[in-house]
This record gives structure tokens, C-alpha cells and sequence, in this order.
């Protein structure tokens, strides 16, 4: 599966880019001891301010963790060509503090008395630092506790110095524990470095900026590369299920590359839109799906918006969630923000890793349809049972058997379909799900070298990913690469770069919930019938003689449909720090995407038969542009008081082009879509494209008092092209307030329990745009029409959209209280979130009369109101040398209802005010009417095997002439039964939306070995299954068209084998309905993920060819709990849907 040395690609890069390490140092650095001389005059500095000035005029560093620096500006120097060592010794001294050089780093220690080291029997010790995953911890500060002896690792991890047996060692880097080791016999030593449990200083991305988590006063979710499972994922969205509270993701199809329904904190719009906005490294990216075509028949399915993105490139994901947190995105920000931050050059040693990974995806034939010889039965029955009930045999009707085979219905006399001893002569017959099914497969390769020094950090990374879907002919191909370059200039001036290319092959089967002639593969099979061969004794591809609309599923795979995306995202910027803690930023940056897709269906496919072969050729430009200049300013006064402010400028431009073309009629069907010219059918030929910019201003003001009181404050203003003249801007301020109660005097007995307590609010406004569409201007478009007087054809031009001027933002103001806490120094940590909202100025299309040539407009249309709670829990259930357990726990509930609806709303009955979106409306189905059982009154036509309607409600009528009465504009219910199965007895019975999603993640380490697994679940969920709607309670489609179905068939109601949980085939025949008889509880919990993994022990001898290994093995979509009786309670979105593989990955994980 690995098809190159790997041996040979270890030495060359370890080669390669030591070599160039070497030769950056050689360029940056040059020779100077603390014996030089120097010069140099300051007044009233800090100590900072003093090595500061020493950097900068020496080659040296400064490094002084665990210190604590005076901020007094009582330092002074004023030397002409001093030792540098006596400069240093002037101004430590004064300090109680001392120093040790260590090659070209000056390490400051607190001066302590010692023994004279002729007193002490010194020796040569020496070792290595690493941490928990085997990497070496550059730059770590190593003392000889209560003496200046110290030094500093090098990029390797290595140290070496001069100690006596029986001291100790104090070892200490920023983010791990520090610890301390005896010396005693042993030279050498291997110290591994735990990271800081508490976790409260961890930098978390905000819009425009970052911030430590303890400062946060927004609700935002954090989540760290290292705590997905990125070995199969196509893109790190699929990873994110249960990682974030508030984030619910569901795969709307299960192909390969699948598109993700994603929401933060519920869904409470229209056509707004309900996708997040996607913002990678600062650059807003554009939703992009594969181009449609001429073609209606080839359906795509739909693709992740994160699929460009190499998963194993990302450093961080954060989730912005309250509208204190989004406001500074303004008017695209309604939905949430997801920020994901790619990984940079670090300084230190050059890095080189190689990841890769072979996954077996396992198709499970959860579809039961018949065989051969059962579906000969099973037509044989419902043939017979049609023509009963056609003909009014008893129970159906009141005829007798023999009067209806002396007098059948048009004069059809019922003909059996299959004899005994044509069933018993049946063969295997075709199964037409394995005839378009196989084993899929996933193999990736990720290769990323990182590094840096003082001036210049890099990192670049390649990625092949490729997965050869489980239905054939579906498969998804990535190329990406990656480059991201930090430089300093000088001390006022630094620059970047970053740029993303990537290319995505599809290859595209029919799919789909159409039937018919637009059926797509995985329908088609399911529906055809297996009598029918695959193809016949000349090679052709028999269709269905009763039904000959419908294809051939073995010819569909036949056509040919490939999509391909070229995606190019890069963003430059330039700092610059006129004075200390002011820095401004001009950045700019592109997102260029070029796609195609090209369909043949070729002759030997019923529909490419019928038109000698059908071509399409689709392109799509999309084109982002974004320039922005920022000025930021931190600064903390006299310890107690610190600002964090921001103020920029933006401007985003949108271009997006289509052309499309396709034609039908070619002599062959060898030259593909590359001969359109040549089709001598109906040619047809589209292009279009819109131009749309924002520009916006934006401030954030934080205000942090003696750590304890926090407060920020934003606002943001855009002007969007897309709306009419008259609401052009949209504004959108917010504030949120903090405490830090664990830093409280009054907390100081707690302190060793509660780390953090941080109750907060927030207040903001943000907007929507989503569902404007291109503009809210009148749009016009050219056609071919005809002259009324003598029927020529003319082109003419037609009006295609309305204006709306007054047409504006959806708006949602939102209101936030949470609670942050870390108790037992991080052992336990979480975050309680309560949230309620108000949208307002709903975007959606109105109906006009039908007297004007367009009936639908672009409207604000009402009021709604969500509100939701979040929990997060985050366990160090055990902690010890060898073992180590780690639990996550997120959890949401969110509701959405109408608050407003617009005066002119004409509801239906049983419509309420205040309803929930996405209401699910049904009448009562209460049993299955028996063969004796008399009619209920309401339902006085009602058959055996039909279902039962309860009569719930009634109108209340004009006794005059019995019309309903309307006062109010809605008809008046009695609340009683009144004798009539109508709309009265319409109810309210759900909603669409989950009630409440849950993540649990647990990961376990013992030595080398790690174990995870992630469970998520969603709940308070109702949904009929559309696959078994549509070939599993019915076998009316048999009859009539010789369907296949599936084997729970059955157990559908007939006249000898009545049941009372399964109606007949007919039960669709009554006009009462079938009420709510189908619905399904459809909570899920998925073991999403189950990984182990061993990580090779470092030693002195690996770390000669590699720094880290790791091997690990996944199973992804382990199993479903559930009582969902479907294939997905999560990827049924239609009849016949993609099916979800369980994959079986291997990997290997390898830092150089």
C-alpha cells in the first residue's frame, strides 16, 4: 500500500533540510562570546527593555523562564566599549540575579549562594528532553537547583552540563509542568516533560486577534487538531461531530466526500441560510458544491465545503457561538463562525513528518430486498390481492369472489404471474445491489516539514487522498499543497505568506431520490426486479418490460460523470510596530476556485439510446478577493489594568461565472463530451454570472481589571451591494462582561480546588444576507418566444425578479450567560451556556396573485425565537506516570419558534401561532380497520386493512349554512369531534430538528499505547423511513410495475394473514390518510470511531533515524444504537440513499 522507500525518502529529507538548517545559521548568525565589547547608553529602562537592547545589538538571547522581571524603570547603563559580561553583571547584581551562557543563550537565574565548586565533585552529566508524544522540547531551561549552573536544550532536546551526585535538576519550558530529577550514577538521561493540566493560559483564535482562555468572554469552543480522528475523514467537518458544544453536524450523504448539514445552535431562518461562516487563517471562504448540468438525469449527491482543506494541515478549529463572539463578522456571522487555523513554522529544529494510512470500507447489504424465487411469491400474492381489491372482492368490497371472476373489472380476468414449477425451475436470478456494489477503499499521504529560527518560520506540506466509494463508479481524489512563510524584516517590520492549492477529482454515480427515467443507481437497484438479467445474449441492457421508463441499473454504470476543482486560497500580510504593543496589519488575500464537470450517457443506456447519446460540459469561476488593514494595541498598566483593542477596515469582492453546454445525437460514443460540435441533436447552451462587495468597518475594545473584571465591547458595520438602495448598511454592536471570582481575595481558602470560576454575559447583534441570492435588484433575462400574429420565433426579454428596495438584513439579537470553571489545578474543567434569541425580518420569498407574470418576491416576513443550553465537561480522570485517562462530555438542547408572523400570513387550521420551525403536522392513524369491523362514522368508506383516522377535532359552523366560521381570519375548531376526517384533525406532532445532540470522547494512554473512542448521539428526533415507504409497506408498485421489495412486504396487512401493525397495500387508497402510522423514533447513539495506537519508545538509538513513530488502527461507523428500523437514522435523507461504510484503517505517523 506504501509504494516507495521509505528508507531512502528518511535520509534524503533528513539530508536535505538539516543541510539547509545548517546553511540558515551560517547566514544569521556569527561569532561573539560575552568577553566582546561593547557600547551602550540607557535611561530609566526595565529589565525587559534592557535584554531587549542586548538582542538586538548582540547575537545573543535572552531567555529568563520562571523569572519574574522587575517592570521598575530603574535600569541604567552607560558603557563605551565594556565587556558585555561586566554590563551584565552591573545590572543583575542589583537585581539579585545572575546568568549562565549556553552557547549563543543567556539564561537569567535568580543568584543564590553556593558551595565553591572546588567543594563539590563535579561530573559530565548529559540527556535529552522529550514530550509525551516522543517530540524533543526545544529551548527547555535546565538549573542546578540553588546555583547559576544551567543551560538550555538545543533543538534536538539535547543538554549537557557540568553537576555533582545528588543534586537536583530544575527543568522548566512555558506550557509544560515543571519538574525536578536527582542526579545520581547514571551520565545520561532521557526526562520526559508533562504538559500544564490546567490548560487556563491556553491561547484561544477570536476573530481578529487570539486571547487566553481564562480572558475569554464570548462563548466559543475550542478544538485542537490532536483530539480528532483525521486517518479517513475526507475533511476535518466529518471529525467534528460531538467535539463542540453547540456544533451539530450531520452527513447528508454518506458518499464519498459527502456534503455535512452544519449548525450552530439550531437552525432559526428560512432562506436565510444555516451554514456558519468559514473563515481559514483570517480569509472568509466561499461554499462551493460540483457545477449542475444540462443533463437533469445525472444527479452528483453533494460535497463537503471543507473537502480542499488537507485535514493533517490544521492546528486548531474554533467555534464562535453567542453574538458577543460573532458580532465582529457583523452581517454573515447570524449562523456562527468557524475559525480554523492552520498550522505555521515554529522555531527550532527543521521537523519532517510523514503520515499515511490504508482504510477497507465495508459495504453491509442493509437493503432486504427478495430473491429471485421469494419476489416470484411475492408477486404472485400481490397481484392477486390488487386485483381483489380492484374488483371489490370481500373483505375489500361487497362482492363475492365468483361474481367477480364472472365479472372482473374491464374485463381482466386475473392471470397468476407465476407458476409452481416456474419457481421451483428459478435460478439465482440477478442481485442487482452486488452487481453495483463493492469493498471501498481510502489510502492518504501526508508529508509537512516545519521549522524555523529567529527571523524565518516555514512550514509546507503535500497530501494524496484518495477513496474509491462502496457503490461503483463513486470516488473522491485530493491533491493538495501547502506553503506558509514567516519573516521578520526588522524590529518595526514582519511578513507572511500562506497558500493553499488543492485539485479534487470526483467521479460521480447517479444518485438521487427521483425514479423513473431519472432514477438514480442505487434506487434503480434497489426498484428493479431480479428477473430481470443484467444483460442479455447480444449485450444489450434489458430494461423492465412493465416498466420501461426506468433503467437498467448495469447500464448506469456506463456513464461517465467527472468533476474537478482547482482551488487556490492565499493571503499575504505585513506588520508593523511603530512603538511597543501598537501594531498595525495590511493584509490581502484571494480564494480562486475553477470547476468542470463533465456527463456522457452513452447509447447503450435506455435514455442515451433514446438520443444517440447525451454530452454535457459545465464550468464554474468563483473568484474572492479580500483586502483589510487592522491596527491593534496591547498594553498593561501598573499590573492591574490591560487593554486589547482592535480597529480595522475591509473590502470582499465576489465574482462567480457559469458556462454550460450540451448536445446529444453523436454517431459514437468514443469521442465523449470532447466532440459537442459534432451532436446533431439539441444543442444547449447557458452562461450567467454575478459581481457582488462589502465593505465594512470593525472594533473590539477588552478591558481587563486585576484579572478578575472583564470587559469587551464591538462593533461592526457593512455595506453589502446585494441589497436594494434604501437598506444598504447593516450595524451590529455587542458587549459582554466577566468575572474571574477564582482570582478573589475571598476565593484564596478554595484556590487549591477551584482554579477557574468565571460567570459571564453577553448581548449582541448580528446579521444575515444568506438568502438574498445574488441582489435584491430586478433581474432580466433573454429567451426564445413567439409572435402572437404569425407565430415566429423572436427573442425576447423577460422580467426574472422582482425588486424589493426596502428589502434588508435579518437580524438576530442574542442574549448569553455562561459559566467557566477549572477545579483541582484542570483535573476537572466545563462550561455551562444558556442562550435565547430573537431573529427578526426573516428573509424568504412572499407569493404574489397569480395574475403577475412572477409570484414570488423577496420579502422580511416575521419574528422567531430560539433558545438553547450547552454543557461541557472535560475529566483528567487519572493521571499517573504510565497511565493516563481523559474524558470529554458535550451536550445541547436548542428550540426554535415563531414569535411574529406578518399581517398578511394566511395559516392553515392547524397551524399555530407560535409553532416550531419546521413543524411536522400529521392526523392521528389509531389501529387497522378488520375485516367485520364496522366503519367508524367519520370514515364511512373505509376498507379492511385501512388505517383508522381518530376524529380530534371539528369546525365550528354556521347553523344556517353550515360553513365554517372565521373570526380573525382563522377558522374557529370546537376542540371536539364533529363527525368529519378534515384538516381540523391536523396536529402538531414534532418538529424536524433534533431535540438535543451529545458527544463522549474518552482516550486512554498507557506507556506507548493509546486507546479513544467517540460516541454522539442526537435525540428527541421522528422520521418515517423513505425506503421502506417506498418498497416496503406497499406492494402495489409490484403489481402493477413489477417491482422488487423489500422482505418486510410480508408482513403488510392481507385478508388471510390480517396484522395489526402493518396496513394493507392499499392503505394510501383512503382519502383520510395515514396520519402519523409511520413515524419512527429515530434517536441515535454512533460509535463514531474506535482508535489504538503505540508509539514507539524514543531512545538514543531512534532518535538516530526517526524522532517519533506511531502506528495506529481505526474502525469508523462502528455501530448505531437505535430504534430506527431504516438503513441511517442520520443519511436517510431520500429512498434508496448512499449507505454508510464501516472502515477499517491502518496507519503509521513518523517525525524526522
Amino acid at each position: 500500500m506504501f509504494n516507495f522507500n521509505l528508507s531512502l525518502f528518511i535520509i534524503v529529507m533528513k539530508k536535505v533540510f538539516r543541510s539547509t538548517a545548517l546553511l540558515f545559521l551560517c547566514t544569521t548568525m556569527y561569532a561573539q562570546d560575552i568577553s566582546q565589547t561593547m557600547s551602550m547608553n540607557l535611561q530609566n529602562v526595565t529589565l525587559k527593555e534592557f535584554f531587549k537592547n542586548l538582542e538586538a545589538q548582540t547575537s545573543f538571547s535572552v531567555v529568563y523562564r520562571d523569572i519574574i522581571l522587575s517592570e521598575n524603570p530603574d535600569v541604567v547603563v552607560s558603557a563605551s566599549n565594556r565587556p558585555l559580561k561586566d554590563i551584565l553583571s552591573q545590572v543583575l547584581e542589583k537585581h539579585g540575579l545572575s546568568y549562565k551562557v549556553s552557547n549563543k543563550t543567556i539564561v537569567i537565574v535568580k543568584a543564590e549562594a553556593q558551595a565553591p565548586v572546588k567543594q563539590r565533585k563535579t561530573k559530565k552529566i548529559s540527556g535529552v528532553i522529550t514530550d509525551e508524544t516522543g517530540l524533543p522540547v526545544a529551548g527547555a531551561n535546565i538549573v542546578v537547583k540553588g546555583t547559576t549552573n544551567g543551560t538550555i536544550s538545543d533543538m534536538d532536546g539535547n543538554f549537557s552540563l557540568e553537576a555533582a551526585p545528588g543534586e537536583m535538576l530544575e527543568i522548566s519550558y512555558i506550557g509544560f509542568l515543571p519538574m525536578e530529577v536527582k542526579i545520581d550514577n547514571k551520565n545520561t538521561f532521557d526526562i520526559l516533560m508533562k504538559e500544564d493540566a490546567q490548560g487556563l493560559d491556553e491561547v484561544v483564535v477570536i476573530g481578529y486577534g487570539t486571547v487566553k482562555k481564562r480572558d475569554l468572554t464570548g462563548s466559543v469552543s475550542s478544538v485542537k487538531s490532536e483530539d480528532l480522528s483525521l486517518a479517513v475523514a475526507p475533511s476535518v467537518a466529518h471529525a467534528l461531530q460531538g467535539k463542540a458544544a453547540g456544533l451539530v453536524i450531520s452527513q447528508n450523504s454518506a458518499q464519498p466526500g459527502g456534503g455535512l448539514n452544519i449548525q450552530v445552535r439550531g437552525l432559526g431562518t428560512e432562506i436565510g441560510g444555516s451554514s456558519p461562516l468559514y473563515v481559514v487563517d483570517g480569509f472568509p471562504i466561499v461554499e462551493l458544491d460540483q457545477p449542475s448540468t444540462t443533463n437533469e438525469r445525472m444527479d452528483a449527491g453533494t460535497q463537503s465545503v471543507l473537502n480542499f482543506i488537507n485535514p493533517a494541515d490544521i492546528e486548531s478549529i474554533e467555534v464562535l457561538k453567542d453574538a458577543s463572539a460573532t458580532a465582529i463578522y457583523g452581517s454573515r456571522a447570524a449562523n456562527g463562525v468557524v475559525l480554523i487555523t492552520t498550522k505555521r513554522g515554529k522555531e527550532g529544529r527543521t521537523v519532517v513528518s510523514y503520515s499515511g494510512s490504508y482504510s477497507i470500507q465495508q459495504y453491509t447489504d442493509n437493503y432486504d430486498v427478495y430473491n429471485l424465487k421469494e419476489w416470484m411469491n411475492a408477486m404472485n400474492t400481490a397481484t392477486w390481492d390488487l386485483w381483489m381489491y380492484e374488483n371489490n372482492v370481500y373483505p375489500y368490497g361487497d362482492r363475492t369472489l365468483q361474481e367477480a371472476i364472472d365479472s372482473p373489472k374491464n374485463g381482466l380476468a386475473y392471470k397468476l404471474s407465476f407458476t409452481d414449477k416456474q419457481i421451483a425451475a428459478a435460478g439465482e436470478g440477478t442481485d442487482w445491489l452486488d452487481l453495483i456494489t463493492r469493498n471501498g477503499s481510502v489510502q492518504q499521504h501526508n508529508v509537512s516539514v516545519q521549522g524555523g529560527g529567529k527571523t524565518t518560520n516555514f512550514m509546507m506540506s503535500l497530501n494524496y487522498y484518495d477513496n474509491r466509494g462502496i457503490i461503483k463508479n463513486s470516488g473522491m481524489k485530493r491533491y493538495s499543497a501547502k506553503i506558509n512563510v514567516d519573516q521578520v524584516i526588522n524590529k518595526y517590520f514582519k511578513t507572511g505568506v500562506n497558500i493553499t492549492a488543492s485539485r479534487i477529482d470526483n467521479d460521480n454515480t447517479q444518485l438521487g431520490a427521483a425514479e423513473y427515467e431519472k432514477s438514480g443507481m442505487i434506487r434503480a437497484a434497489v426498484q428493479m426486479n431480479p428477473n430481470i438479467p443484467a444483460q442479455d445474449e447480444d449485450g444489450n441492457y434489458p430494461v423492465n418490460p412493465q416498466l420501461p421508463t426506468q433503467p437498467n441499473p448495469a447500464s448506469l454504470l456506463l456513464n461517465t460523470d467527472k468533476g474537478l476543482m482547482d482551488r487556490i486560497l492565499a493571503n499575504a500580510y505585513v506588520t508593523y510596530e511603530p512603538i511597543k504593543d501598537l501594531v498595525f496589519k495590511f493584509s490581502m488575500g484571494m480564494d480562486r476556485a475553477h470547476q468542470s464537470r463533465k456527463t456522457y450517457m452513452p447509447k447503450e443506456t435506455l435514455h442515451g439510446g433514446l438520443s444517440d447519446g447525451i454530452a454535457t460540459i459545465s464550468e464554474n469561476d468563483s473568484e474572492k478577493y479580500l483586502i483589510e488593514t487592522t491596527g491593534s494595541y496591547m498594553k498593561e498598566f501598573n499590573r492591574n489594568h490591560r487593554i486589547n483593542a482592535v480597529v480595522g477596515w475591509s473590502a470582499e469582492f465576489n465574482k462567480d461565472y457559469y458556462v454550460s453546454a450540451g448536445n446529444n445525437g453523436f454517431i459514437t460514443d468514443a469521442f465523449l463530451w470532447n466532440s459537442l460540435q459534432s451532436g446533431e441533436g439539441t444543442k444547449q447552451v447557458g452562461s450567467g454570472g454575478s459581481e457582488n462587495k462589502i465593505y465594512s468597518a470593525f472594533a473590539r475594545v477588552g478591558y481587563t481589571f486585576m484579572d478578575r473584571y472583564l470587559l469587551t465591547a464591538t462593533f461592526r458595520a457593512d455595506g453589502a451591494s446585494v441589497f436594494a438602495r434604501n437598506r444598504k448598511w447593516g450595524y451590529f454592536p455587542s458587549v459582554a462582561l466577566a468575572w474571574n471570582m477564582a482570582e478573589e481575595p475571598f476565593m484564596e481558602p478554595a484556590r487549591s480546588v477551584v482554579s477557574m470560576l468565571k460567570p459571564r454575559v453577553s448581548y449582541g447583534t448580528v446579521g444575515n444576507a444568506g438568502g438574498v441570492g445574488d441582489n435584491a435588484f430586478a433581474a432580466y433575462y433573454a429567451q426564445l418566444a413567439y409572435n402572437k400574429q404569425d407565430n415566429s420565433p423572436q427573442t425576447g426579454v423577460f422580467l426574472g425578479r422582482l425588486e424589493n428596495p426596502d428589502l434588508k438584513w435579518e437580524t438576530t439579537k442574542e442574549f448569553n450567560v455562561g459559566l467557566d470553571f477549572a477545579l483541582f489545578d484542570g483535573r476537572i474543567g466545563g462550561t455551562f451556556e444558556f442562550f435565547e434569541r430573537r431573529i427578526t425580518d426573516l428573509l424568504t420569498f412572499k407569493p404574489l396573485n397569480t395574475y403577475h407574470d412572477l409570484t414570488l418576491v423577496a420579502a422580511n416576513i416575521g419574528t422567531t425565537g430560539g433558545r438553547g443550553f450547552e454543557f461541557t465537561l472535560n475529566t483528567k480522570n487519572i493521571v499517573t506516570k504510565d497511565f493516563s485517562w481523559f474524558s470529554d462530555i458535550t451536550f445541547s438542547r436548542v428550540k426554535n419558534w415563531w414569535v411574529e408572523h406578518t399581517t398578511d400570513w394566511k395559516p392553515s387550521v392547524y397551524e399555530g401561532d407560535h409553532d416550531p420551525m419546521r413543524a411536522i403536522y400529521s392526523r392521528k392513524a389509531i389501529g387497522i380497520m378488520q375485516e367485520g369491523d364496522e366503519a367508524p362514522a367519520a370514515q364511512p368508506d373505509l376498507r379492511p386493512g385501512q388505517l383508522i383516522i381518530e376524529d380530534l377535532n371539528g369546525y365550528l359552523r354556521d347553523p344556517e349554512t353550515g360553513d365554517p366560521v372565521v373570526r380573525n381570519g382563522r377558522f374557529v375548531l370546537t376542540g371536539k369531534p364533529d363527525g368529519q376526517i378534515d384538516d381540523a384533525d391536523m396536529r402538531l406532532i414534532g418538529t424536524a430538528d433534533p431535540g438535543f445532540t451529545i458527544g463522549f470522547n474518552n482516550t486512554f494512554r498507557y506507556k506507548g499505547f493509546d486507546l479513544n473512542f467517540n460516541f454522539y448521539g442526537s435525540f428527541d428526533r421522528r422520521m418515517m423511513d423513505p425506503t421502506r415507504m417506498a418498497y416496503g409497506v406497499n406492494a402495489w408498485g409490484m403489481a402493477q410495475y413489477g417491482y422488487n421489495g423489500l422482505r418486510s412486504l410480508d408482513d403488510r396487512w392481507l385478508p388471510d394473514k390480517p396484522s395489526t401493525k402493518n396496513p394493507s397495500s392499499f392503505f394510501a387508497g383512503s382519502t383520510y390518510g395515514y396520519g402519523d402510522w409511520f413515524y419512527e423514533d429515530a434517536w441515535y447513539i454512533r460509535l463514531q470511531n474506535i482508535t489504538l495506537g503505540y508509539t514507539i519508545p524514543s531512545t538514543v538509538t531512534t532518535r538516530k533515524v526517526f524522532q517519533n513513530m506511531r502506528f495506529h488502527f481505526d474502525v469508523n461507523n462502528v455501530c448505531v444504537f437505535t430504534p430506527y428500523g431504516g438503513l441511517d437514522p442520520e443519511t436517510d435523507s431520500y429512498a434508496a440513499s448512499y449507505p454508510n461504510a464501516r472502515t477499517f484503517t491502518f496507519g503509521v505517523d513518523i517525525k524526522f
